[in-house]
């Protein structure tokens, strides 16, 4: 990377002739040799404390705000230092310099569930017939985003790049940013309710991708809801949709359960094929009939489809499983959580399993906002109803949780709410019997991965 031109309000301290950088940081915990460091100032940290570090490992230049300029009193002289106004902005206008310079097809994916999911089953439907990039974990707000863009490998002509949002206009933002040729909506549900308030705020805030596109671009979404569908009516592009509807572009006809995930069929443009993949679940569908429909568009074929779709990499924390000795099945689905995730999850689990083998173990719903006692309410209530009657409750919501599980008023309910992740690890393997599907999910920030491998400490101390 060597070209800073273009970045409105740059001025340059320290210049060199001849400079480049293999990519771009902003975390001298991670390695930073020859990138260029943009010092990003956040809730917890102020990037510009640690220019200096990013200069000693090997940063090939750095980028500041012009209020620090007189933090660059003494930096080397042999690597540049670049002033602008706005780091946060400078980044994104980096970052949509470089998609316009190297012009790769770009597939942007926003949602309120699936996101990640979705972009990763099209990197593997993709990769077979193109070179192919994507976002790295969920690297997915105004500085994910362009440290994505910035951080491609050389030479691929296909991105997939997964947008998401927290406030109104972030969305506008990064796609201006991206500027996709592909816009895939996988739904819009209760997530980040803090911000957006109801199901109406939501789908404000997810219509921005599809009203900041350019008309010659398509528009991939979810058949099924309504709301998603609403926003893309009014895309002045193409329009493609998935799902069972039998309206839909892709329409899935009809899906089983199997011992290795499932199998399901699809029809498209009046010819029907056979898929399979290893996940469970109605809701693993949607992502992977939308990641299906955008690869035929692009013109991958129906047997390497085929293919990629039964040999699809199943990411840790979202619906792995793990068989133990002692008859207990464990799914870890703690990747992360909102209402409708935590419904769409614990339905599929009781569809294979069976209600009466399952255990829940439920760590908060968080940025739920005003609507943290209702949606964890509703949720118990729920899980109740839909014949779930043990839980394991771990979080400061979990109160809210418990009150709507005994809501429910069904037979033979036993609900242990817990002070952290060790006591429901502990109350695991107290309660845990041959036979039992423990099925863990929580919001990321509760971390209740740690659940799973505190249960598995503990039983492999019990057996040593």
């Amino acid at each position: 990377m060597d070209d800073m031109n273009g970045l409105k309000d740059m001025g340059v301290i320290s210049p060199v002739q001849g400079w480049s950088a293999d990519g771009v940081s902003t975390d001298t915990r991670k390695p930073v040799k020859g990138s260029l460091f943009f010092a990003i100032r956040g809730e917890r940290f102020d990037g510009h404390d640690f220019t200096k570090d990013a200069l000693a490992q090997g940063a090939a230049g750095i980028v500041i705000d012009k209020k620090s300029m007189a933090r660059a009193a003494g930096f080397v002289k042999e690597r540049p230092v670049f002033a602008v106004d706005d780091t946060v902005k400078s980044l994104g206008e980096l970052a949509h310099i470089i998609r316009k310079r190297y012009r790769p097809v770009v597939i942007a994916i926003t949602g309120s569930n699936g996101k990640t999911t979705t972009k990763d089953m099209l990197a593997g439907l993709l990769s077979g017939t193109y070179d192919t990039d994507k976002t790295q974990g969920n690297l997915n707000n105004l500085i994910g985003v362009p440290l994505s863009i910035l951080n491609m490998k050389h030479g691929t002509k296909t991105w997939i790049l997964e947008l998401g949002t927290s406030r109104y206009g972030e969305l506008a933002r990064l796609t201006g940013i991206t500027d996709p040729d592909i816009g895939i909506l996988t739904n819009i549900g209760s997530a980040h309710l803090e911000f957006f308030h109801d199901l109406q705020g939501v789908a404000k805030a997810k219509s921005e991708m599809f009203s900041a596109m350019r008309d010659d671009g398509a528009a991939i979404v979810n058949a099924d809801d309504p709301l998603a569908m609403g926003i893309a009516g009014k895309f002045k592009g193409r329009i493609l949709t998935a799902g069972f509807s039998n309206d839909a572009s892709l329409h899935i006809l009809s899906y089983r359960l199997n011992s290795n995930g499932m199998e399901f069929d699809v029809s498209y443009k009046g010819a029907q094929h056979h898929l399979s993949m290893p996940l469970s679940g109605r809701h693993y569908l949607y992502d992977m009939s939308l990641a299906v429909l955008c690869s035929v568009y692009l013109g991958v074929s129906w047997n390497e489809i085929e293919t990629a779709c039964g040999q699809f990499n199943v990411f840790k924390g979202r619906g792995n499983i793990m068989q133990y000795e002692n008859g207990i099945t464990v799914v870890d689905d703690t990747y992360n959580a909102n209402p409708d995730s935590m419904r769409e999850g614990f339905l599929s689990a009781v569809e294979r399993y069976g209600a009466g083998h399952i255990i829940a173990v439920i760590g908060d719903m968080l940025e739920l906002g005003t609507h943290t006692a209702e949606q964890h309410h509703a949720l118990g209530r729920f899980l109740a109803v839909h014949g779930i009657c043990r839980f394991i409750l771990v979080g400061a919501s979990s109160e809210y949780t418990l009150q709507g599980i005994l809501s429910a008023k069904a037979p033979g309910i036993h609900a242990s709410r817990v002070a952290g992740i060790n006591d429901a690890a502990d109350e695991l393997v107290k309660t845990g019997r041959s036979g039992d599907v423990i099925y863990v999910k929580g919001s990321r920030s509760m971390k209740m991965e740690q659940v799973i491998s505190v249960y598995d400490s503990m039983l492999r101390k019990n057996h040593a």
